[in-house]
């Protein structure tokens, strides 16, 4: 289990997956989040750090040849250590790219997920 919040959720963010199950195990095993009871028109699960959390990761099924309604291209988490968060998130097995800088100075590294979703990791703005 993680020691500390390694990042955060500025506001929540959602992701589209082909099999919930195993993206549900896979952001609890590898992210420590837990599943919330939560039932939605908008998303099929919902995962935060605590049952009381607001912000968290949405699942959203995808089925097969459907475009990725509801669900972000680009999901955003923070962090206030970027170097130390990349590190924890490979010593876990997560597939993380390099530390890199956009052309507004934001501090970032990529990872992916079970089925290959990409989210960025930013710097605290």
């Amino acid at each position: 289990m993680w020691e500390r919040k390694a990042f955060y959720f500025g506001d929540n963010i959602s992701v589209g997956v082909t099999d919930l199950d195993r993206a549900v195990v896979w952001y609890q095993e590898k992210l420590g989040l837990r599943l919330t009871p939560v039932t939605s028109e908008d998303f099929d699960a919902f995962l935060g750090f605590a049952k009381e959390d607001e912000l968290g990761l949405a699942l959203v099924v995808i089925p097969a040849g459907q475009t990725t309604v509801n669900v972000e291209r680009h999901p955003i988490l923070f962090t206030k250590s970027l170097e130390a968060c990349r590190d924890q998130f490979a010593s876990r097995g997560i597939q993380v790219g390099p530390l890199q800088r956009d052309s507004g100075g934001n501090s970032f590294f990529q990872f992916q997920d079970v089925e290959g979703n990409v989210i960025e990791v930013c710097i605290e703005p």
